[in-house]
């Protein structure tokens, strides 16, 4: 499935409500970014030309060599810099601060400009999904849940899903499937990469299967201990807060829930667990294909290594090493 195939699936999960773009966003940040990796690609393989064909074509001088490979480590800084910065930017309302429709408006100003590149679709799925989540929109998050379906092959792949699947379930008070995350996961996490948000995503998977466990086996009381530390972005305090406010609730700790209502109220920004804890919530009904997303045992076990959408690009990659090397040599 083509790229704009792809985008398109996700736009009609976002339908017609008038969702805005980021129009400052994508002028100040995006273009950069565009501009800054072109440069990086036209640098890196004019410079790798000029190594590879030895002199063929073009004579060969330290002093031009030196230049190439300065070119290329200079434009290779830069380009991660603001691709650093970027990703900062694109996630900063959508993972960390709780504005999940400015996180939203981003997304929808940065994926066209790049349907032309390499995109992990997996991984955008995912990040739609959690933005509608967050908003509050279940029946979004879950669609977006369910093409991660096919497109989840790897490790980090399914890690994913299974985040954004417990996050879906613990809205529906689905304590079974939330534990079900939690182990699963226990199986993916050691084939990926421990990077800092691998372990992240792990690390709530397992807070929240305790959780779940907690109100399995008729022991709210214990919630206090497991989610007793302070969260450092202040989306996942929110989160935190709010469900140690459920506890309270069914504990009749009356004090404590409304400190913790209080916190939830004052720093939800356009989350849905600023309104929930101002009314008495009630999840709406599940969606018809919930939960959306099961992992086979065999891929449980055994996932891809490589994620298929990158198969293409990393064929393209060696295709021109090939024509780099053997051009000069036929000329």
């Amino acid at each position: 499935m083509s790229n704009k195939e792809e985008w398109n699936r996700i736009l009609q999960i976002v339908g017609e409500e008038g969702y805005p773009t980021d129009s400052e966003f994508a002028d100040k940040c995006v273009k950069k970014f565009s501009v800054m990796r072109n440069l990086f690609y036209v640098i890196l393989f004019g410079g790798s030309f000029y190594i590879i064909q030895g002199g063929r074509i073009i004579p060969n001088n330290d002093l031009v060599f030196q230049g190439v490979m300065a070119a290329i480590i200079i434009s290779a800084f830069a380009y991660i810099k603001q691709k650093k910065v970027l990703h900062l930017e694109l996630n900063r309302y959508a993972f960390r601060e709780c504005w999940p429709d400015k996180g939203l408006s981003r997304y929808l100003s940065f994926v066209p400009t790049a349907l032309r590149k390499q995109m992990l679709w997996s991984v955008t799925q995912y990040n739609f999904g959690c933005i509608f989540f967050r908003l509050g929109r279940i029946d979004k998050a879950a669609k977006s849940l369910a093409l991660m379906q096919e497109s989840s092959t790897t490790a980090y792949n399914m890690l994913l899903a299974l985040h954004l699947k417990h996050y879906i379930a613990l809205y529906y008070n689905d304590y079974d499937t939330v534990i079900s995350c939690a182990n699963e996961a226990s199986v993916i996490y050691p084939k990926v990469r421990h990077t800092t948000w691998n372990n992240k995503i792990f690390g709530d998977l397992q807070m929240y299967g305790t959780y779940a466990n907690c109100f399995k086996n008729n022991a709210p009381q214990q919630v206090y201990s497991v989610l007793q530390s302070p969260q450092e972005r202040p989306m996942d305090e929110v989160e935190r807060q709010y469900y140690l406010y459920r506890a309270a609730i069914v504990l009749n700790d009356l004090e404590s829930a409304e400190r913790f209502k209080r916190y939830v109220m004052d720093n939800a920004g356009t989350t849905w667990y600023g309104q929930a804890v101002r009314e008495n919530f009630v999840p709406e009904s599940k969606p018809v294909n919930y939960p959306g997303y099961i992992i086979r045992t065999e891929m449980l076990n055994s996932p891809s290594k490589v994620d298929n959408s990158r198969l293409k690009y990393m064929l393209l990659g060696v295709l021109i090493v090939l024509l780099f090397y053997i051009v000069p040599r036929l000329l």
